[in-house]
């Protein structure tokens, strides 16, 4: 971009781009609630509404965030971006290597949130395999796929939307699977230029943090934090 140029969304856009959600399905309603006044009020304008993945896991009600977002949102563009989270759970969908990751990471109460009985399918039979036959029985189908339509990023103007961020030294559109779910110490401690200004989550913090080269909206809505959403409109970035 330059050292003297701000980073800037098309003058004919307003993009609002939140956090990680991890089952928080109150928090995600208030924020899309607020979403949705501002599209009723300006209908002429064209919206963009981006999440930076990470739906699942951790809070209490993923089935309930999934069906919300799977439904669309009425009056603007929804992008809904594959955390590691959604990964790890698509992994487990499909009885991959690292399947029993996902189940320490929160995954359990995702299973919960689909109204599998925990304690009695365990009882029934080995852990990954009842878990997994109890959780393919129980999710829709448009659940699968709208986890498996999930794009990895999103560009618009001078922004990229990732989950995690990306490495330093490729170009946005350039980057590896791994690096764009999974990154941190490597992206967050860069303070050159990426390319585009960053908009991500993955790694929380106790406010979003506002950077010349990243935006981080992780705010650790299931540690009691808030669900943070970032509006970008022309050189603008402001809280949402």
């Amino acid at each position: 971009m330059g050292p003297f140029h701000l980073p800037a969304i098309p003058d004919d856009v307003s993009v609002i781009a939140f956090g990680d959600v991890h089952g928080c399905y109150d928090k995600l309603e208030i924020l899309l609630e607020q979403i949705e006044e501002r599209l009723a009020s300006m209908p002429e304008r064209r919206h963009i509404v981006v999440s930076v993945g990470d739906l699942v896991d951790r809070g209490p009600d993923s089935a309930r965030v999934i069906e919300r977002l799977a439904a669309g949102l009425p009056g603007c563009e929804l992008v809904v971006l594959k955390g590691n989270h959604e990964a790890m759970m698509l992994e487990f969908i499909r009885g991959g290597e690292d399947a029993e990751a996902w189940l320490h990471n929160g995954g359990l109460r995702t299973l919960a949130s689909y109204g599998i009985d925990l304690e009695r399918t365990l009882a029934e039979g080995p852990t990954l395999h009842g878990l997994r036959r109890a959780f393919l029985d129980a999710i829709p189908e448009h659940h699968l796929a709208f986890l498996a339509k999930m794009p990895l990023s999103y560009a618009c103007g001078d922004y990229f939307f990732v989950h995690a961020g990306v490495r330093p030294g490729r170009p946005p559109d350039r980057q590896d699977e791994e690096d764009l779910l999974w990154i941190r110490n490597e992206f967050l401690d860069w303070d050159g230029d990426f390319g585009k200004r960053i908009v991500h989550g993955h790694t929380p913090v106790d406010i979003a943090t506002f950077r010349h080269n990243r935006i981080n909206l992780d705010t650790g809505a299931c540690f009691g934090g808030p669900l943070t959403a970032v509006l970008l409109e022309g050189t603008e970035a402001t809280i949402f």
